[in-house]
């Protein structure tokens, strides 16, 4: 965006830290009436939709496109809902909500997977329900299907630890079926969803529920302000059982959550590591039909959705789809997840017009994150004057995912390393450093761990800056080695206007212009002061070494850095 400091980094290549809130623009798109908010231009609208649907930056000839045409976005923005990249920043969304990217659920036993990577492993059965959501979104089918389909998502890993069938010459992840009589709900009734909202004890389901409710419904109940009687005995069973029934502090969130939580049972309440070690997986009935009415035995609490009677966990889910505030959960969670701010933060009139395009359009999730990155609100650049509007305005960081997928996309680089460490009976293997939380940086870099760490940061701290500095050093070797290998400038990543021999100034300029305009969507002419500045920084480089790629390494290193490419 154009305000930011210029290259002042390059010198030092290190990003400050503490960097927080939003940087006024000199170019914004306009204000409104009041003139109290500035709103950003195309270019960097288009920059803004592009990262929060992708994750990656839009190509230069896209940003040349919108300044040429403004109206040129939405169209652009209509290819952006079909790409590879938006399904996986479906998934990144929900992961946020179902928390099942957890790096200590349970590992199967079976055989066939003795000598399997415990990473790889663990990162394919966490993203089973979220595979499952971003199949619906990208065929584009109702979004009510995440609660109500009858079939999971599968790849190998998760084919063989739960018994599915599985197609070998079929997509990696493709549509299977539990045969072990389980309600088709969707999400719902996904082992990895319930694996990791653990039932321990005397908790009866109650921690499921909630989760289920706080993913689906934007309702937790452990936000209820009630004031908790100290003279219960907690520790005696059946005072509690008394309680959640008779005392009225306890009962006013029982009475809905209890119920609930009824609707869980047959599930298996706490599968733990050492019981599938004992038990063999998937030989350990996880799910038990003949457990369903379990209810009768512990909460005595029959099956209610808020007052509403539906038949089975089945039936639940069709309640939930039916419910206003499911519609209305993923309008607030779609533009909280992608404008940045915090889900109880979205203004209610903003939810309600979103809520109401998403159920016109047949509760197309595509059509909602459209709606979202299109919204005036999210086009918000900065507040001039009214101090009310700062939770709608602001710089929005790269998530670690979006830093792994941009600089992919950028450089062709993946941060990955195989890692030798043994966890849980198992070598760790091959994992994407952004995306992993046992020996990669993804909560380092402000993300969530789905335990430990449940709400991702969004500020710039020293820790960002220290994982940006090191993935930028490492992304820019590999594309300097990579594009200097290829003979045909076209088949290169960044570097398509120089070669490994080239040190004439125009020529460098010229690649530096083409370097601004993909990287930043700055079109600054070759002659320019702000390309000067990644001039200098090159040619020094190479008066000190005399090699011309370690020149384009360091300057790279130090555009990689720039606040410009990790906020949008």
């Amino acid at each position: 965006m154009r305000g930011h400091p210029r290259l002042l980094v390059l010198a030092g290549a290190l990003l400050a830290t503490g960097c927080d809130g939003a940087a006024p623009t000199t170019d914004p798109g306009g204000s409104d009436g009041a003139g109290s908010i500035e709103y950003l231009d195309a270019t960097d609208q288009l920059i803004r939709a592009s990262m929060a649907l992708r994750g990656v930056r839009p190509g230069a000839d896209e940003l040349a496109a919108v300044r040429d045409d403004p109206d040129a976005v939405e169209s652009i923005v209509d290819g952006y809902l079909d790409s590879p990249e938006f399904g996986e920043t479906m998934r990144d969304l929900h992961a946020e909500a179902f928390l099942t990217r957890y790096a200590n659920l349970p590992l199967p036993a079976a055989d066939e997977l003795a000598d399997a990577q415990t990473g790889p492993m663990q990162e394919s059965l966490g993203e089973e329900p979220l595979r499952l959501i971003e199949h619906v979104i990208m065929g584009d089918r109702p979004y009510t299907e995440i609660v109500t389909a009858d079939y999971t998502m599968a790849d190998p890993t998760v084919a063989t630890a739960y018994g599915l069938a599985y197609d070998q010459a079929g997509p990696t992840w493709q549509e299977t079926h539990y045969t072990d009589g389980r309600p088709a709900a969707g999400v719902l009734a996904t082992t990895a969803f319930l694996v990791r909202h653990r039932s321990a004890g005397d908790n009866f389901n109650r921690g499921r529920a909630n989760a289920m409710s706080r993913a689906l419904l934007c309702y937790d109940f452990l936000s209820r302000d009630v004031v908790v009687d100290g003279s219960i005995d907690l520790s005696d069973p059946e005072v509690v059982a008394n309680a959640v029934v008779e005392n009225a502090a306890c009962a006013s969130c029982h009475q809905t959550l209890d119920p609930l939580a009824s609707y869980v049972w047959g599930f298996n309440p706490n599968l733990n590591q050492g019981e599938i070690e004992r038990g063999g997986y998937p030989l350990l009935d996880f799910f038990r039909p003949d457990q369903v009415n379990r209810w009768r035995r512990t909460s005595h609490r029959p099956p209610g959705f808020f007052g509403i009677t539906a038949d089975g966990l089945g039936g639940l889910g069709a309640a939930i789809a039916a419910d206003p505030r499911f519609s209305s959960c993923a309008a607030r969670r779609f533009y909280s997840f992608m404008a940045q701010e915090p889900l109880d933060q979205v203004p209610l009139e903003l939810v309600a017009e979103l809520q109401r395009r998403f159920v016109d359009s047949g509760y197309s999730a595509k059509q909602l994150a459209k709606a979202v990155v299109l919204s005036q609100p999210f086009r918000a650049s900065h507040a001039t004057a009214d101090a009310d509007a700062e939770h709608l305005v602001g710089l929005k960081k790269a998530r670690p995912e979006q830093l792994s997928r941009m600089f992919r996309d950028l450089t062709g680089f993946t941060w990955e390393t195989v890692a030798t460490a043994r966890l849980r009976g198992g070598k760790v293997g091959r994992v994407d450093l952004m995306k992993d939380d046992t020996v990669g940086f993804r909560v380092l870099a402000g993300g969530i761990d789905s335990f430990y760490v449940v709400n991702p940061s969004h500020t710039f701290n020293a820790t960002y800056s220290l994982v940006l500095r090191a993935l930028a050093a490492a992304a820019a070797g590999y594309v300097v080695d990579a594009d200097f290998d290829a003979a045909d400038p076209s088949a290169r990543a960044l570097l398509a206007k120089v070669g490994p021999d080239t040190t004439d100034e125009p020529a460098v300029r010229a690649q530096l212009a083409d370097l601004f305009a993909r990287l930043y969507g700055d079109f600054s002419p070759p002659e320019s002061d702000a390309i000067g500045e990644a001039y200098a920084l090159f040619s020094e480089t190479l008066a000190r070494t005399g090699q011309v790629d370690h020149a384009w390494k360091t300057t790279l290193t130090a555009l990689f850095q720039d606040l410009r490419i990790a906020t949008y």
